[in-house]
């Protein structure tokens, strides 16, 4: 089973690694068509497919944070019930603070995703200029996003320090938590495909929607917590 501080992969044959968060090990991308299909598959959960053509190495759209819960709830019993991981591991969406800290971000540990949603300036997630040089992400500028019209296979364009690939674009990730005190909207995090104004593309900027929201350019990565 996965052990903190080092690289793992699971019965999925995604690839997890140390990244910023003690006790937490992240996907190096977002679940993937083919991942989501194989819990689709086995739940008979309902899934709409987008309008657009993807191949099994796209990430996974069409997923609310509802579905995102079911499938790390799915992949922990299997992989419980087959000694991949212990009794005490399991999946799950990572926090807020955990997606900050994997992106490269130094924020505060005080407020919430709302109070801290594009306060840090200037910075993306592949540094500091603007625009975003060629390759930065799959964002909906054509000098950045190369061949691919909406969504691009996982681990087309560079990881970041941590091995992590489409902190920036592809689709947007859901976090566990909320965006406020206020409402049950939940954090999605990164940008998408479809998405090239500078305050979104920002590594600072929280967006959000309902728990049982669905679009085509939402998705979702998972971590593995090894060390509750």
């Amino acid at each position: 089973g996965p052990v903190a501080g080092q690289p793992w992969t699971n019965s999925l044959g995604v690839k997890f690694v140390p990244a910023g968060t003690d006790g937490v090990l992240f996907s190096v991308w977002d679940v993937r068509v083919k991942d989501y299909a194989a819990f689709v598959t086995a739940t008979g959960r309902e899934w709409t497919k987008p309008s657009f053509t993807q191949t099994d190495n796209d990430p996974a759209v069409n997923v609310s944070w509802d579905d995102a819960h079911a499938f790390c709830d799915w992949l922990t019993k299997k992989e419980q019930a087959e000694g991949r991981l212990a009794s005490n591991q399991k999946y799950r969406l990572s926090t807020d603070a955990e997606w900050s800290k994997a992106v490269g971000l130094n924020e505060s540990s005080e407020g919430t995703p709302r109070s801290k949603n594009n306060m840090i300036v200037g910075v993306y997630p592949w540094g500091t200029q603007w625009p975003p040089p060629s390759g930065a992400g799959k964002y909906a500028d054509s000098s950045t996003h190369d061949r691919y019209a909406n969504t691009s296979p996982v681990g087309s364009f560079t990881a970041n320090k941590y091995g992590l690939y489409d902190m920036g674009g592809n689709v947007w990730q859901w976090c566990e938590d909320k965006y406020d005190n206020e409402h049950d909207w939940r954090v999605l995090r990164g940008a998408s495909w479809d998405v090239y104004v500078p305050q979104f593309l920002l590594s600072s900027c929280r967006y959000f929607n309902v728990p049982g929201s669905r679009f085509d350019n939402y998705g979702f990565r998972v971590v593995v917590v090894v060390s509750p």
